[in-house]
């Protein structure tokens, strides 16, 4: 490819269109991996031009980049690979930008090895994808989020693991479902924010549009837009409750909303979204239920400050020199 940014446009283009001859491909590859100038390039493009239709001849060309980078081997099942930045872009860049750490896993099943791609968010951090039948999916810190890197005409199955907010595109032959440790949760097209931690006490689902079927224990039911279904993972019994869904998918801006929640359900929250280890060292602490906001711009520190105004119980927070393990104590 020559210098002029124009002509790697194009080039960019084409290869979104799913038009590059497999020569082609391959020098779009090399060059990428020449430089990261090269890359954050190609990066800045494709997260500009993430919405384009996926055809058929896109398809053929991801077909062709994925045999390349992963080729098959019946001795590599159960396998995890971790892949290069670039390899991350190059293998998905048909069907979008990804941000977060890709891992590809090679499942078997039925005597036939099955490709899925996982996207980890980690701590701290918030990933988006958008799924092969361009479906989107906002995925929260601490998730992570299994996929087909095409879907088959029968199902569109994905397995999740902590927060996403999902947006799925209609299809009415073609039921969309996300499998959880607790639930697996049923649709066509609708969109709906699922919390499935396992090292919570509750997981939930709550419909912000369309209609979802959630499948517990040989059981299924239904819920309408503005209802949580709330899930005991204990005692393994559930509810349907009425819900602001504002709180469900605030997290996606960065607003934390607490509902009548105890401190040791915020502490997972805050680790979660700072990145960090709380200890609360003492149980009256813990149980203590608090409700308010926290907007996006406002630190660990000055959240904790807006929590303890509001304790019904004295106590103090002490930071480490690095600032990544907090211990909250009674106040003498």
């Amino acid at each position: 490819m020559n210098n002029d940014f124009h002509g790697k446009q194009k080039v960019f283009q084409k290869y979104l269109q799913g038009n590059l001859s497999e020569e082609e491909e391959a020098k779009l590859i090399n060059w990428i991996n020449l430089s990261n100038e090269n890359f954050q390039t190609f990066k800045k493009y494709i997260s500009e031009n993430q919405f384009f239709q996926i055809s058929e001849e896109a398809n053929a060309a991801w077909q062709r980049i994925n045999a390349k980078l992963y080729p098959k081997s019946k001795k590599n099942a159960g396998i995890k690979i971790m892949l290069p930045d670039w390899v991350r872009i190059a293998a998905l860049i048909v069907i979008a930008f990804v941000s977060g750490i890709l891992i590809n896993n090679i499942y078997q099943i039925k005597n036939e090895n099955y490709i899925l791609n996982e996207i980890i968010a980690p701590k701290g951090e918030k990933s988006q994808l958008i799924l092969s039948d361009g479906s989107k999916v906002f995925l929260n810190s601490d998730s992570h989020l299994r996929y087909p890197a095409f879907f088959s005409k029968k199902e569109r199955k994905v397995i999740l693991s902590g927060e996403a907010f999902f947006e799925i595109k209609k299809n009415p032959s073609n039921s969309f479902i996300v499998e959880t440790s607790g639930f697996n949760v049923k649709v066509s097209g609708t969109s709906f924010n699922v919390s499935a931690y396992s090292d919570d006490k509750e997981n939930s689902v709550t419909l912000h549009s369309g209609r979802v079927t959630i499948e517990n224990d040989g059981r299924e039911c239904k819920i309408k837009p503005g209802e949580k279904y709330v899930l005991n993972n204990k005692t393994r019994k559930s509810e349907i409750i009425q819900t602001d869904i504002r709180g469900a998918s605030s997290w996606i801006e960065n607003i934390i909303i607490i509902d009548n929640q105890t401190l040791e359900e915020i502490q997972k929250i805050l680790e979660r979204k700072f990145n960090v280890n709380i200890e609360i060292t003492d149980n009256n602490l813990k149980y203590i239920r608090y409700t308010g906001q926290f907007k996006p711009h406002e630190t660990l520190d000055e959240i904790f400050t807006l929590i303890k105004d509001a304790s019904p119980i004295k106590f103090k927070v002490e930071f480490n020199k690095t600032k990544d393990h907090i211990t909250v104590k009674m106040a003498k």
